[in-house]
């Protein structure tokens, strides 16, 4: 007789419950278990080049292509998305791990950070991190208020790869970047 769903809610071990003061942080712990690609999310604001790093996105949806990301509603990332109407997400490769770290260092200026990344414009005029596995150009299409996030709601308007041949992409997994190993 299997072992499997044989246990019952009293034999869970339960890490924290919402009412406790460290469930955030065990939230945010647990939730570093998942591994996620690793992106640039790019955007031109009047002519700023402007960049960060990302995990938190996904495609929502093939017809019509649509993706979404989170981006922290106090960051200055989240002004550069609400003054402007498109935006580019490259696909990072694991050499771009230093692109990853740079772009992702808190408190970057709006001027300067992008000087000494290799990109190239996407039709809307975001920035694209040069030989990323594949990269998207989105118009956004809307923006939620989740928490202390906007998640912002894009319709692709461009794509493409870029690396040649196909590279591994970069993962975030348990607090750090990796790479995962093809079998």
């Amino acid at each position: 007789m299997s072992s499997l769903g044989t246990g019952t809610a009293a034999s869970l071990r339960i890490a924290a419950q919402a009412d406790d003061p460290a469930f955030a942080e065990e939230y945010r712990r647990l939730a570093g278990h998942m591994p996620r690609p690793v992106a640039v999310l790019g955007v031109n604001r009047r002519g700023l080049r402007h960049a960060i790093t990302v995990d938190s996105f996904l495609d929502v949806s093939y017809d019509p292509p649509t993706m979404a990301v989170s981006v922290y509603g106090g960051s200055r990332m989240a002004e550069s998305l609400a003054s402007v109407g498109a935006f580019s997400l490259s696909i990072l490769t694991a050499e771009q791990k230093g692109t990853a770290q740079w772009l992702g260092e808190p408190g970057q200026p709006l001027r300067g950070p992008l000087d000494t990344v290799a990109t190239f414009e996407a039709p809307s005029g975001a920035p694209v991190v040069s030989d990323c596995a594949a990269w998207f150009d989105l118009a956004i299409a809307e923006r939620f208020e989740a928490a202390t996030h906007d998640l912002v709601i894009g319709t692709v308007t461009a794509l493409g790869p870029v690396a040649a041949p196909p590279r591994a992409p970069l993962v975030r997994w348990d607090d750090g970047y990796h790479s995962p190993v093809r079998r």
